[in-house]
């Protein structure tokens, strides 16, 4: 079962999900890459990973964070012998080329390079409920995520307006966010209260149709004239 997601919040990437293996109290939480993620079903609300299911099961398992140390990383990549993302030559998410056996290469080593310390991870269990700081003051809070299932980028966050009056769920670009304040748990948007509250409203139980994209690029559009 998905649990949750790790996305970089820099670039937004996706970079893990959070799967709980087994059943009820004997369940683990693991990490799995996009980059093993196959096929998958809406009929059934189910996803394909090319992984064997032994594989998942003994994947390092990861404690309730709001971030993930890069050390934590590096045993990941390392345990399904995988390149990490943060390599150069490689995906956004890594390569599933597996690293040559370091005792007869003596390459591993320089495949790995320099990890770097900061790995800019994020759950989305951290900014969920997040408070919105629009340009002229605050207004509701985060109430989700929107992920394109194609690329594994988060495209767009669900505002929850509804701590105001006749408020609505609406979508912002990530594009239109700045930093987050974690201490303060809120996120600052480059659009103004009017923008987010005219915003065309989002229904959660719907797919997001082209047309509803349109309609909302143009509204935010012409909140920048």
């Amino acid at each position: 079962m998905i649990r949750g997601l790790y996305f970089d919040d820099q670039n937004w990437a996706v970079r893990y999900l959070v799967v709980r293996t087994g059943r009820w109290l004997m369940g683990r939480h693991v990490l799995i890459a996009p980059l093993v993620i196959g096929t998958i079903d809406d009929a059934d609300a189910s996803i394909r990973i090319n992984l064997h299911k032994e594989q998942i099961e003994h994947a390092p398992s990861i404690e309730s964070a709001e971030s993930i140390p890069r050390r934590y990383e590096q045993t990941y990549y390392e345990r399904f012998q995988w390149t990490p993302y943060w390599q150069p030559d490689t995906t956004m998410w890594g390569s599933p080329i597996p690293f040559p056996d370091a005792s007869t290469t003596g390459l591993k080593e320089s495949l790995l390079g320099e990890t770097p310390e900061q790995s800019h991870l994020r759950s989305s269990a951290a900014v969920t409920g997040c408070g919105i700081r629009a340009q002229d003051g605050e207004i509701g809070h985060m109430e989700d995520l929107v992920i394109d299932d194609e690329d594994w980028v988060i495209r767009y966050v669900e505002v929850d307006t509804r701590n105001w009056l006749l408020g609505k769920k609406i979508l912002v670009q990530t594009g239109r966010i700045g930093p987050f304040d974690w201490y303060g748990r809120s996120v600052a948007m480059a659009l103004t209260r009017h923008a987010i509250r005219s915003a065309p409203a989002n229904d959660p139980s719907m797919l997001i149709t082209p047309d509803y994209e349109v309609r909302l690029f143009k509204h935010y559009g012409m909140d920048e004239a």
